[in-house]
């Protein structure tokens, strides 16, 4: 009997339970609750016809059974990721593990943030390594990090988001029309930030449990996680009026493929939700990311997406933003992206696992900016970090000249000698 593929980790399924948060946060690492991650968990078992499996207690069934797991992770690059559920399981199990989803932990301003992984991370990913020999990840940045971790170059293949290659076509390109006329945007709530114009001429899609809390009205004002979450609008320059939007305009649903016919109804998205813009370039329909964080950034430069970072957004409308974006790098560089997921797929031995067919290229393609790119990335760490020890070091040097003439002065004073013929 042919043996089968499991997929671990993110859920299919959104499960949050807005009445027992503390279920979540103690294991959110077990419970969907982000629709961008069940796009994750989602894809790997339709390129496999995979099992998700998050009862770990029938090991011996689970290698009987399968002879392939496949690690669905996002934002796990990172010290904060407690990962030692799944690490225990696999090296339990011991079957062949892959894992290709790997991006670096979101809120981060740069790779450079992250100074570390968790140990039960790095004892997953040895572990991965040892039984396929390579580990994808989202880009050059996260990339770095592991670099930085003491992991070998020639083990780390930077492949993008596979949700991206979804719907398996080498020759998915974005055609962009004049004009759009039913715009998306995929909300974050740090978009609050940014202004009127462009909050207010779209619907908002929220994604994740805190935009449940906000977007949905039957969730009591009293819950304490939404008071929290309200609270923190109040800190934004258009929070009250991003709040009245979402009101008028908010959408929130619970069930996935109602999040994903909600993006299909557009035929323009954009915003801060980096899993809410991949699902639409998936489905051909333009998508400009605005990039909160290195995370965002990493996948649109890696992708060539549109993208603009929030201090660039300024007072730029909707329809400043899409008469903006230019889609032909992106269409260019995406058969190439789309050759080197089923060469890594080839490399790590899993081709016949797949539920289609696929014609592996000989070799991978990358640019040269794309060879280089980790290496100046820990350039730009070093000396920036190179800076700050000067900068140290010039406060230091100051501190010292300071402390030096106040000692002088000091001994100067009059009443110092009478002091020290106290002291004798």
């Amino acid at each position: 009997m042919k043996k089968r593929t499991m997929v671990i980790g993110l859920g299919p399924d959104y499960n949050y339970d807005i009445n027992n948060h503390e279920v979540w946060s103690n294991n959110n690492t077990k419970y969907a609750s982000n629709h961008g991650a069940s796009f994750i968990s989602r894809t790997l078992i339709d390129y496999f016809n995979a099992d998700f499996i998050d009862n770990f207690s029938d090991i011996n069934n689970y290698r009987e059974k399968y002879d392939l797991c496949v690690i669905a992770f996002a934002t796990h690059i990172t010290e904060r990721r407690d990962v030692s559920r799944y690490a225990d399981f696999i090296k339990a199990l011991r079957i062949k593990t892959v894992a290709f989803s790997l991006g670096i932990q979101d809120y981060s301003a740069s790779s450079y943030a992250v100074s570390t992984i968790h140990p039960s991370l790095r004892e997953l990913l040895d572990y991965v390594i040892a039984s396929s020999g390579q580990i994808g990840v989202r880009g050059p940045h996260t990339a770095s990090v592991l670099i930085k971790a003491g992991y070998r170059p020639e083990n780390i293949i930077r492949f993008g988001c596979p949700t991206i290659f979804s719907p398996l076509n080498r020759n998915l390109k974005i055609q962009k029309k004049e004009d759009f006329k039913k715009p998306m945007i995929v909300f974050h709530r740090t978009m609050a930030e940014l202004n009127k114009e462009l909050l207010g001429g779209a619907p908002l899609l929220g994604q994740d449990f805190l935009d449940e809390l906000v977007f949905r009205e039957d969730v009591n004002e009293d819950h304490n996680l939404k008071k929290i979450e309200l609270k923190k609008y109040e800190a934004h320059k258009n929070g009250a009026y991003t709040l009245r939007k979402i009101k008028e305009n908010g959408i929130f649903v619970r069930e996935y493929n109602d999040w994903l016919e909600e993006i299909k109804k557009s035929d323009f998205v954009l915003g801060a939700r980096l899993h809410g813009c991949l699902a639409a370039i998936s489905l051909g329909i333009p998508a400009v990311m605005i990039a909160r964080d290195i995370r965002v950034q990493e996948i649109a430069e890696f992708y060539k997406i549109p993208c603009i970072k929030y201090e660039n957004v300024g007072n730029l409308t909707i329809k400043e933003i899409y008469k903006d974006a230019d889609f032909t790098a992106f269409n260019e560089l995406y058969p190439h992206r789309y050759d080197n997921f089923l060469k890594l797929m080839d490399d790590l031995q899993i081709v016949d696992h797949l539920s289609f067919n696929a014609d592996v290229p000989e070799n991978y393609w990358f640019s040269k900016a794309d060879v280089n790119a980790d290496v100046h990335i820990i350039y730009d760490e070093l000396n920036d970090l190179s800076q700050r020890i000067n900068q140290i070091d010039s406060k230091l040097e100051k501190t010292n000249k300071k402390v030096s003439k106040l000692i002088t002065l000091i001994k100067k004073l009059p009443g110092l000698n009478v002091i020290k013929g106290l002291l004798k």
